[in-house]
């Protein structure tokens, strides 16, 4: 946002149908864009982007918005019974390396709360979101009783049926090879894995 025309002149140099990815959303649970389902980013131009947003719209391409997932600080603070407690503590929300709270994808509230920035942000005209951060984090010092990947596979079975339509796409970023994918539309993006280790990346 600070050389948006810059960034408008290369929208313009890009073919037709060409993918374009944003980020609009930050690990600490903050929006860059107006959203009207959590707080807004004071570090981001948020008109810039808004701005930004519908001129994407106005042209012939595909609009993908990446968002963290489970991890969100601020979200976690405001709604304590949605996020990972410590062993240690029971009354304690766990937090990462980085000062992060993550939400427990086997709540209501998580759900909710992603199905509805999941929907703001397809009704801002993208065509796809791309869930990162979409897995339970390991460690002996979070409570957490059900079996992970069990759990993230039904989550987006869940939120796959809610938010995809014909004309837009729910993804994920995979942490694991085994993640299942819901049918319909939906699609697993891999990060960290050069292409000649794809194949073994999947097989494992």
């Amino acid at each position: 946002w600070e050389d948006i025309e810059g960034v408008r002149a290369r929208i313009d140099a890009l073919p037709a149908g060409s993918a374009v990815m944003l980020d609009l959303k930050t690990i600490t649970g903050y929006f860059y864009y107006s959203s009207e389902v959590g707080p807004i980013s004071s570090s981001a131009d948020v008109d810039a982007v808004d701005d930004l947003i519908t001129y994407l719209n106005s042209k012939d391409l595909y609009l993908i918005a990446r968002i963290p997932a489970f991890r969100d600080y601020h979200f976690g603070l405001n709604e304590t019974l949605n996020g990972l407690f410590m062993v240690s503590n029971p009354l304690g929300l766990w937090m990462d390396e980085e000062g992060c709270y993550w939400l427990d994808p086997t709540k209501d509230g998580t759900l909710t709360y992603l199905i509805q920035v999941i929907k703001e942000l397809r009704n801002l005209g993208f065509d796809e979101v791309v869930l990162q951060d979409f897995y339970v984090p390991e460690g002996e010092t979070i409570k957490f009783s059900g079996q992970r990947q069990q759990v993230i596979d039904d989550t987006a079975q869940s939120l796959v049926p809610a938010c995809a339509t014909d004309s837009f796409t729910v993804s994920f970023v995979a942490q694991s090879p085994s993640m299942r994918i819901p049918e319909s539309r939906s699609r697993l993006y891999l990060m960290d894995v050069p292409a000649a280790d794809v194949g073994d990346f999947l097989a494992q």
